[in-house]
């Protein structure tokens, strides 16, 4: 009898844990599927970044948190130094427009953990000096970090608000066909693969029509994208910066 009760004991036992590894499995699948969770983002805020572009990043970030334009959030930080420490814990890394040449040259930005960083499944955003930076070449007269090895970057002088058209493949990216967009100096891209161009330059402002404007690619396991004009300047996008992201954490 006691015998029985034991094994009566024990199958209950083993049922209950069944049932409470079940339900928390289905919690966090619910909340993986739910479209709830946040967003981690670490913006570079230290030498060569250009105050102005931070506040931009950080406005719009309020701005499609405020508004809902996600059913997720973002959460963000910002940083001086780049390294493993920095960057753990983060989905996306956000390199704001500046000088770029500040950030080849800067000990406290650490590119190999940057490659590193995205390799694992993470996403790069690089905007105007941050562009440059995630390229292969710029100018084809010095390196980039390599982030978008098929990308090359051209300087060119034009600041203002031009036009860029999207691709087929950037439609989601901008919510249309043409879009009014700030540039400071930004890059011209060019690249061999059409695949990854989002959108491109629809005017000759810059001297540089139909060249790639934005390129979204992929670094071995994480996404990358690399803009040459601003989203989080006037005329301010929010919305595309918001895509943006949900494309480099993989939620798009």
């Amino acid at each position: 009898m006691v015998k029985r009760k034991i094994v009566i004991f024990g199958s209950l036992l083993i049922l209950l844990i069944m049932f409470f590894y079940l339900t928390d499995n289905f919690v966090i699948s619910s909340k993986a599927n739910s479209g709830n969770s946040s967003v981690e983002v670490l913006i570079y805020n230290g030498t060569g970044a250009m105050e102005s572009s931070v506040d931009g990043i950080e406005e719009c970030l309020n701005e499609s948190n405020n508004n809902n334009m996600s059913s997720h959030k973002f959460e963000y930080a910002t940083t001086s130094v780049i390294n493993s420490t920095t960057l753990s814990g983060y989905d996306v890394l956000i390199m704001p427009g500046g000088e770029a040449i500040d950030y080849f040259d800067n000990d406290e930005i650490d590119n190999a953990s940057i490659k590193q960083f995205v390799s694992e499944g993470n996403g790069y955003i690089g905007i105007c000096a941050g562009a440059y930076a995630g390229s292969n070449y710029v100018n084809g007269d010095f390196p980039g970090w390599d982030l978008a090895p098929d990308v090359n970057t051209t300087n060119e002088s034009y600041e203002g608000v031009l036009t860029i058209a999207a691709t087929s493949s950037g439609t989601k990216l901008l919510n249309g066909t043409l879009t009014d967009i700030y540039m400071d100096t930004g890059p011209a891209l060019s690249t061999d693969n059409k695949q990854i161009v989002m959108a491109t330059y629809a005017d000759n402002n810059t001297g540089y029509v139909n060249y790639p404007a934005i390129i979204g690619d992929t670094y071995g396991n994480g996404r990358v994208i690399l803009s040459g004009p601003h989203p989080e300047m006037d005329p301010q996008n929010p919305q595309l910066l918001t895509n943006m992201l949900l494309w480099a954490s993989k939620i798009t």
